[in-house]
């Protein structure tokens, strides 16, 4: 192989079944990936992927470069690595993947702070689903995880480093039909769109359920989507000020809009308003310098912010 990106195009293809996915995954063009993987099956003489109505699939030959291809990558990921231990923080390479909650909350913030402290750091970051963080770190594709993983999803293989729940908060515009009410109930707020991103597990269960969790652990929840489906958080707050969509946010993530006017809090509680998300790592991995400098200023951002809100409250 000329390049380890080869190998990293393929692999995407084969998850995604689907150059235009795979291609943004990548940061690319879909007639770039489409490019490079001809030139791929080129080099090596046969056909990798058949294009079919069901997808992308991989061949015989595929399957076989997929699973060589995945070992290799692995290795580079374990030596880059042990490099970066000798290097230190100063020279290392941190990657991370979040949900858009997490990643609008804490993650960045954090990244700010850890950058400002080491700008020779490099650092990655990606906002993506729940399954493929999980995944990705399995894969070591990402050297952390920032995500909400259900009981049902857990993989046995990962470390899940607890990050204590902040409250979030429905908003929605002013002059909103629910503002004529002094404390509209989960209920209530739910007869008007939701804007947010997928929902699953247990906070799926509960916007069903008016707000509740369910009481015993089942891995046959199914995903919700809400009425208004994002991965962009300042999208959802951009629709519910100019809509009767409800948006649910931290008080940070909040206080701008509240500030100017654009936006009013509900008085409405309920258990599913809050954070979930934990911090992903391989158990069997020895973090990096930069990967527990990260850890560690993550979790002063999120205690920082949870003690704003209690003086807030209080």
């Amino acid at each position: 192989m000329k390049s380890l990106p080869s190998l990293r195009h393929a692999i995407a293809l084969a998850r995604h079944g689907n150059y235009a996915r795979a291609a943004r995954e990548l940061n690319l063009s879909q007639p770039s990936l489409t490019r490079r993987i001809a030139l791929l099956e080129l080099e090596l003489g046969v056909r990798l992927f058949d294009r079919t109505r069901a997808g992308v699939i991989p061949t015989a030959f595929g399957r076989v470069f997929i699973e060589r291809a995945g070992q290799v990558l692995r290795s580079e990921s374990a030596l880059r690595r042990e490099i970066e231990l000798l290097a230190g923080i100063e020279e290392g390479h941190l990657s991370i993947g979040a949900g858009p909650y997490p990643t609008q909350i804490s993650v960045g913030p954090a990244i700010g702070r850890l950058v400002a402290r080491h700008p020779r750091l490099r650092v990655l970051c990606f906002t993506r689903d729940a399954r493929v963080i999980q995944q990705d770190v399995l894969l070591e594709n990402l050297d952390l995880g920032v995500a909400t993983i259900t009981d049902a999803e857990y993989d046995p293989r990962l470390e899940l480093i607890p990050v204590p729940p902040q409250r979030l908060y429905f908003a929605c515009r002013p002059g909103h039909p629910l503002l004529k009410l002094a404390q509209p109930d989960f209920a209530q707020v739910a007869r008007y769109p939701l804007v947010t991103t997928l929902l699953m597990g247990p906070y799926a269960y509960a916007m069903g359920h008016g707000g509740r969790f369910p009481s015993t652990r089942s891995s046959n929840i199914p995903d919700a989507h809400p009425a208004i489906q994002v991965d962009s958080l300042a999208m959802g707050r951009q629709i519910a000020q100019s809509s009767d969509a409800v948006f649910p946010g931290t008080a940070a993530m909040l206080a701008d809009g509240l500030a100017s006017g654009l936006l009013v809090r509900l008085d409405t509680d309920a258990p599913v308003l809050r954070t979930g998300y934990s911090i992903l790592r391989l158990k069997d991995r020895t973090m990096s310098p930069a990967a527990r400098a990260f850890v560690e200023i993550f979790l002063a951002v999120e205690k920082e912010q949870q003690d704003e809100q209690k003086r807030t409250a209080a």
